[in-house]
């Protein structure tokens, strides 16, 4: 990984108006400035972006004070590939968490394109898939934190180990190991699997003879079977054409028995007829005979009708008349009202004081006007007596008229129903008399007709009678032949089903042979295969053990020690003048007298050989610079390293003048093996040593970068 571009938005104490950090051209440089004003920020930036790891304990420390959100934009060349990193933070809220954001990116010819995973652990994955390292090694190897230089040094001898197997890309190795002892465990499950197929085959294959006897015993069984039901099937075959015949007997005996209900049907039907035609013919003969006398009685009927009608025409005249007298006594008496009326009028005018003639009008004398009064009194009672003679004639006349009127009605209803009835009957009469006459002739002849099919059809029945109980007397032995055909079919099934399931048997103990010869062949097989399993299941032991930490990790490691060591010992001879050399063990002897896998870290000085935790200060510095300087340059020799950069965050201030001169002086011995390497110091005599200073700075707006 080689740092190409690195932007900071609110990250710790940078603000939002850092200028964009590039380290392209760059080959060695020094990232200088007071303590205090963010210099470790910056790389804290670069591992945060890629491992979401840094120097706080929390992410939300990371974030300006004061500010909401925070993100880091790195990009970094990966061999031929460049690649795009933003991080990004929204501060936590009381009710609320913080929001992470995370992507990756590759530069194309149209610009970056996202390759980050479906969730941020997933892209951190790929991240760290692609730099072949996670930020414990990191740190451990090509970045040498500010307080830290002692990280791999101080570790636990076997931890120490694991971090150089991680540098050294040993992981792969162990990849390999687990690959070949899961491969070795399936090979193992085949075996054992295959063992239990072989078992299972050799149970079966030991009743083969069992079998094959079985088989020869169902075949006789079968022959002797098929004899038997030879025999069976031609007796049942006989009995059937006797069936067959007696059943063409009784199917004949039902049509006949049939056809016997149907000549008596017949013969009923013919009996019905000439009953029918006798009494149609006794009838014709006694319409013939009284055809007179009831006509003669009917017309005495008619003429009584006729004397009724002439008593209805008197009864409608008398009604007439009286209606009539009726009618003219209501209009006189309206009239003599009106009269009666007008001389109480004129009676009404005469009785005053000064009366004058109605008539004339001249002035009446009192004898005049009585003698008019009288006159017209004598009028009036006149009338009166007429009117009320006439109210009493009117009453007298409706009541008339009411039993007229009831009497006609009844003379009428009478009349229309004997004119109907007797005329009707007359009609009747006539119809009858001339139907007897047309038809008696034939309903002699047909009764003729009829008396003679009769006698055919009795002819009939007593032939179909005879065939009848000569049907009856063949079909009595059906019964029996239909029994012994019972049986007789009973016994072939049951030598039917007896022959199948012997024919099923010897069918299945054949596909039961014919499987144990396919079984026995693939019982060979499965030896080959388990010669095979077993053989690869040896290979990947072998495997797994040579792949594991005390084989072929180890040679590596071992290989690499003497090189470690190397490089460690020319630096340290540089910072101590020759006095000091380091010894890396990769075992040792325990008490028991057992080898151990470790990694112990001894420094040879004037005093002799001590452990590396026996020193401090200055010498501690200078052993822990060599051996990070060491393992980072053989870092960036091994092929296929992923991380040619070099990021030295340490303070040389433990160091005297003479011992700053010689870091220098060793960090100018490695810059060719590295693409990048970055010093981080605050001490002004160094800072004027590197070609290419990048320089930080604590203002009022937070921390700000330039480069000289």
């Amino acid at each position: 990984m080689v740092p190409l571009r690195l932007r900071l938005k609110n990250f710790m104490c940078y603000r939002d108006n850092v200028p964009p950090i590039s380290f392209e051209g760059i080959h060695v440089a020094c990232l200088c400035g007071d303590n205090g004003n963010g210099k470790s920020a910056l790389l804290d930036a670069i591992t945060w972006a890629l491992w979401g790891r840094a120097r706080a304990k929390s992410d939300d420390e990371l974030i300006h004070l004061g500010r909401s959100d925070m993100e880091v934009d790195f990009e970094f060349m990966l061999g031929n590939d460049r690649y795009r990193v933003l991080r990004a933070r929204t501060r936590a809220k009381p009710n609320r968490p913080g929001q992470p954001m995370l992507d990756l990116q590759v530069a194309t010819d149209s610009g970056y394109r996202s390759i980050a995973g479906n969730s941020i652990r997933e892209t951190e994955r790929t991240i760290v898939g692609l730099l072949r390292m996670d930020y414990e090694t990191f740190t451990n190897s090509a970045f040498l934190l500010q307080g830290r230089a002692d990280l791999f040094t101080v570790m636990e001898p076997h931890r120490r180990k694991e971090v150089l197997a991680d540098i050294l890309g040993l992981g792969r190795y162990q990849e390999y190991e687990e690959r070949a002892k899961m491969l070795a465990r399936e090979r193992a499950r085949d075996e054992h699997a295959l063992r239990g197929d072989i078992e299972a085959i050799d149970g079966e294959l030991a009743h083969r003879d069992e079998h094959s006897q079985k088989l020869a015993d169902v075949r006789g069984v079968l022959v002797a079977l098929k004899k038997e039901l030879k025999t069976q099937e031609e007796k049942v075959s006989r009995l059937r054409e006797q069936r067959q015949g007696l059943d063409l007997e009784r199917q004949h005996l039902e049509e006949t028995n049939l056809r016997i209900e149907q000549v008596k049907a017949e013969l009923g039907l013919f009996q019905r007829q000439i009953a029918a035609h006798q009494a149609r013919i006794e009838e014709f003969e006694a319409v013939l005979a009284g055809h007179h006398d009831d006509l003669a009685q009917v017309d005495a009927h008619l003429r009584q009708v006729t004397e009724m009608e002439e008593r209805l025409a008197e009864r409608k005249q008398e009604y007439e008349e009286a209606s009539n007298r009726s009618h003219y006594l209501t209009l006189t008496n309206k009239a003599l009202k009106e009269e009666m009326e007008g001389l109480k009028a004129k009676i009404v005018m005469l009785s005053g004081d000064e009366a004058t003639c109605p008539l004339c009008g001249t002035e009446l004398a009192a004898e005049g006007r009585e003698r008019t009064i009288a006159s017209y009194e004598a009028q009036g009672q006149e009338k009166a007596h007429l009117f009320r003679s006439n109210e009493e004639e009117v009453k007298r006349l409706g009541e008339q008229l009411a039993s007229l009127r009831h009497e006609t009605e009844s003379l009428e209803g009478a009349i229309r129903e004997q004119r109907s009835r007797w005329q009707g009957r007359r009609e009747a009469l006539e119809r009858a008399h001339l139907d007897a006459e047309r038809n008696l002739p034939k309903e002699r002849e047909d009764l003729t007709h009829a008396e003679e099919a009769l006698e055919r059809w009795r002819s009939t029945l007593q032939a179909d009678v005879e065939r009848q109980r000569s049907l009856i007397a063949d079909i009595a032995g059906l019964p029996q032949v239909e029994s012994d055909l019972r049986q007789a079919q009973a016994l072939l099934d049951d030598y039917v089903e007896r022959e199948r399931r012997e024919r099923d048997q010897a069918v299945e103990l054949e596909a039961r042979l014919k499987d144990l010869a396919a079984k026995e062949e693939a019982r060979r097989d499965k030896e080959q295969a388990l010669l095979q399993a077993s053989q690869e299941r040896a290979l990947y032991d072998e495997l797994a053990v040579a792949f594991g930490k005390k084989g072929i990790q180890a040679l590596i490691i071992e290989s690499a020690l003497p090189e470690i060591e190397e490089e460690a010992n020319r630096l340290l001879a540089r910072m101590t003048d020759g006095r000091m050399h380091i010894k890396l063990e990769a075992q040792r002897q325990t008490r028991k007298g057992d080898t151990v896998e470790t990694l112990d870290i001894n420094i040879s000085d004037e005093l002799g050989t001590r452990r590396y935790e026996t020193y401090s200060g200055g010498e501690a510095f200078r052993i822990n610079f060599a051996l990070r300087i060491a393992l980072s340059r053989l870092l960036a020799r091994r092929a296929g390293a992923p991380l040619p950069t070099l990021f030295i965050d340490e303070g040389f201030g433990t160091q005297d003048a003479s011992g700053r001169e010689r870091v220098v002086e060793a960090i100018g011995s490695i810059e060719d093996d590295f693409e990048r390497i970055i010093v981080i110091t605050h001490i002004d005599e160094m800072k004027e040593r590197f070609p290419v200073r990048i320089e930080v700075t604590k203002t009022e707006e937070g921390s700000t970068v330039h480069m000289v």
